[in-house]
């Protein structure tokens, strides 16, 4: 869902498609194109188990991030929601990308294993900024504004994940930010730094 003063048209929806294809070039809406991150921005807008924030210049989306209250379910979800679009680009990429067909078979295997963090919510699942915005504070001023809404909510905590890689940008913001590093977390045969942030009460 998005906040009513936030609500989200076509085009933002299409922008956001967009940011998203262009900034997270190893996710799975990146790899089965535009058109199925627009199917999957339009089902997070209408989710009651996501949040969605989005930061403007000048009336423009440059800024987004993603929340999810049931993080284990959100994949299945999706699938459901999105399957026709989702068959038919999954079968596309399937010959035509191979970091997809290595994400199948790792999310395979991945599947026959004990999730330990599983139940670990609220999670941020995606945080983008537009390359033009980055470096203006966009990004944090919408992790101040998640902040805000999850305390209003009665969380104490909450979650993300993001490339152990140190050349990864979003390993300085989450520290930048006030989030605390949990540990590695391997997925979908990479390795993740898992952080938490405390809320105040």
């Amino acid at each position: 869902m998005v906040d009513p003063e936030q609500e989200l048209s076509n085009v933002d929806v299409e922008r956001i498609a967009a940011l998203h294809v262009e900034s997270i070039d190893d996710s799975l809406p990146t790899l089965l194109g535009e058109g199925f991150a627009r199917a999957l921005y339009r089902y997070l807008e209408g989710s009651e188990h996501e949040l969605v924030f989005v930061e403007r210049v000048e009336g423009r989306v440059e800024s987004v991030c993603v929340v999810s209250f049931e993080p284990g379910s959100l994949q299945g979800r999706i699938l459901r929601s999105t399957l026709p679009l989702l068959a038919w680009n999954a079968a596309i990429a399937v010959f035509t990308r191979s970091a997809f067909r290595a994400m199948l078979w790792h999310r395979a295997l991945d599947a026959f294993g004990a999730d330990e963090h599983e139940g670990r919510a609220p999670e941020i699942t995606y945080v983008f900024t537009s390359r033009d915005a980055r470096g203006k504070r966009l990004g944090g001023r919408i992790v101040e504004r998640v902040d805000a809404e999850l305390a209003a909510r009665g969380f104490q905590r909450y979650f993300v994940k993001t490339i152990d890689d140190p050349a990864n940008r979003a390993v300085r913001f989450y520290a930048e930010n006030g989030f605390e590093v949990l540990g590695p977390r391997v997925e979908g045969g990479r390795t993740f730094v898992e952080f938490s942030k405390s809320l105040a009460a």
